[in-house]
């Protein structure tokens, strides 16, 4: 099983004579939930000893799952195992307890994405202009360069290799105060370009996923 930890980042644990809490009775281990886990470890692939709820997480509405399935298939995917990463790992739990309470899920999810990319140290400029220094304006428009930030020093904007943004979205998601359907799908555009350049050509199962989910909601 794939394990998300706060202090050893991701593992691969297999589950195989393990002890439980007494109180714990079922032998799933369910999506979304939080353990306390002891393991064993003599190569990469580590042994489960024992296993613990420590929080209950209500299940997640099916629409919600889609959500989560993205959120685990990109962290699990772009993170490296054991490697500790403790403040990702509190902003996944914030975005699933966030989600539950209903929440617009297209921000929640572009604020992880920005958490997520700073943890792996691809963090992205939000604040200022790479080139010049000076701090991002609401009323400019801005490329964002691949690998480097934003910047509207550039003469032919059309011709620049990156993504078209305005400086209210680039202040709005800098602050976590992203709103305005312009804004959100500036914000959305900007983070799976980047994403991408790093989750590489293999698609995304859970976006797949999603889009099935839709078009079966849709014949029901």
């Amino acid at each position: 099983m794939d394990i998300f930890s706060k202090d050893h980042g991701r593992l691969d644990l297999v589950a195989k004579g393990i002890k439980k809490n007494k109180k714990q009775k079922a032998d799933t281990y369910d999506l979304y939930q939080k353990y306390l886990l002891s393991w064993v470890a003599k190569s990469e692939l580590g042994t489960l000893t024992y296993i613990e709820h420590t929080a209950q997480f209500s299940q997640l509405k099916p629409e919600s799952m889609m959500l989560g399935f993205y959120i685990n298939e990109i962290t699990m995917r772009l993170l490296h195992k054991h490697e500790p990463h403790a403040e990702l790992f509190l902003a996944y739990e914030s975005i699933l307890s966030r989600i539950q309470q209903a929440e617009d899920e297209n921000v929640l999810l572009r604020y992880y994405e920005c958490a997520l990319l700073q943890a792996l140290g691809y963090g992205i400029v939000l604040d200022y202009d790479v080139n010049t220094g000076e701090v991002i304006k609401s009323d400019e428009q801005y490329i964002y360069q691949f690998d480097y930030g934003p910047t509207n020093a550039i003469k032919n904007k059309k011709e620049a290799n990156g993504v078209r943004i305005s400086g209210e979205t680039l202040l709005q998601l800098s602050t976590e105060k992203l709103s305005g359907e312009i804004c959100i799908n500036e914000a959305k555009h900007l983070l799976r370009s980047i994403l991408n350049r790093h989750l590489g050509s293999k698609p995304l199962a859970s976006r797949q996923l999603y889009q099935s989910y839709l078009r079966n909601k849709k014949v029901s």
